[in-house]
């Protein structure tokens, strides 16, 4: 029997790449969330800790239930955010999410429309090419509210979403931001699904206590080459006490976790807003408690009513890593 001959250093170089790549854009998909926190300039200016305030359009997507307390609301909003790089720029993963929302609200109806565009990121090393990966949604909802008990309302939004995902290659030694940009040039099939998303609100006087489920029906889309991704449901619940009638205080908190490229994220969230004449201040921040090093990412915000109900809004996040970061700005009507 003739020697086996060792392949071409060359050939198993190129082999393994294609392997590790390979592995990587499944592994990429299979972790795939988009996060909870990328609607509502009010509600990422508190931290993210708005299912029980839930009192403007926003509630169409932080708890349908709460557009009870509402007369009329109109919010356009964009966000965008970004999440935690990793300390070795040749060696790390990250993702960036923008959004652009608009509602319309009335105490029973609503009618929202919303695009998030989640790109994701991953580096295995300087020799090895990046894994990206796109996932562009678009939700229009139909939100009905009804109140269930003496001090208790249910929401429903009953959302049509289509869904984009790409996944490609780009050069492992490029910037985060190239490597984004790279990821949001990539196309692939579209996919339309329905979807459900259901909130409760419990009044309690100056207390209100809230609950929402999003995405119920977990939706799915696949890429070209038939990978699946599946926008995972998502639970979350929020308690908020109003001590006097312009300070508010609120607290969040995930009962389901998040599987993403950065690993498990499950977020506890606290926040405060007050009102002082046209301008209300407010700040909050959440922590991950699924990571180990409880690095909590901090919020402020603004708003000022330029007219009786017309207000302008913005917020800015931020944490230690450089990846925990995000902005916001909109304009709200309500009355």
């Amino acid at each position: 029997m003739l020697p086996t001959r060792p392949p071409r250093p060359r050939a198993a170089r190129a082999l393994s790449v294609a392997i590790v790549c390979g592995v990587t854009v499944l592994a990429v998909q299979a972790a795939w969330a988009q996060p909870f926190e990328v609607v509502g300039v009010r509600a990422l200016g508190m931290g993210g800790a708005f299912v029980a305030v839930a009192d403007d359009a926003t509630a169409n997507y932080w708890n349908p239930a709460g557009l009870a307390n509402v007369f009329f609301s109109a919010v356009v909003d964009v966000q965008r955010s970004e999440t935690r790089l990793g300390p070795d720029p040749l060696s790390r993963e990250g993702t960036r999410d923008g959004v652009t929302f608009a509602s319309l609200a009335s105490p029973s109806t609503a009618l929202s429309y919303y695009r998030v565009r989640s790109f994701q990121v991953a580096r295995r090393g300087p020799e090895m090419p990046a894994s990206l990966a796109a996932l562009v949604t678009q939700h229009a909802g139909l939100t009905l509210v009804q109140p269930f008990l003496p001090g208790v309302t249910l929401g429903t939004v009953l959302k049509v979403v289509r869904g984009t995902v790409a996944v490609g290659l780009g050069d492992g030694l490029s910037s985060a931001g190239d490597l984004f940009a790279e990821a949001s040039a990539l196309e692939g099939p579209a996919t339309t699904r329905f979807d459900l998303d259901v909130g409760l609100m419990l009044n309690l006087g100056r207390a209100r206590f809230g609950l929402v489920g999003r995405n119920l029906r977990e939706p799915e889309f696949a890429s070209e080459d038939g990978q699946v991704v599946v926008l995972a449901r998502q639970l979350r619940a929020g308690f908020m006490i109003r001590p006097n009638s312009s300070l508010t205080l609120a607290v969040d908190t995930d009962l389901s976790t998040r599987q993403t490229i950065i690993g498990p994220r499950r977020a506890v969230a606290v926040g405060a807003e007050q009102q002082v004449g046209r301008l209300v201040v407010r700040a909050g921040g959440r922590v991950n408690i699924e990571d180990e090093r409880h690095e909590p990412v901090g919020a402020v915000g603004l708003s000022l009513e330029v007219t009786t109900g017309l207000w302008v809004d913005a917020q800015f996040s931020g944490g230690r890593d450089e990846g925990d970061q995000g902005w916001g700005v909109s304009t709200r009507v309500g009355f």
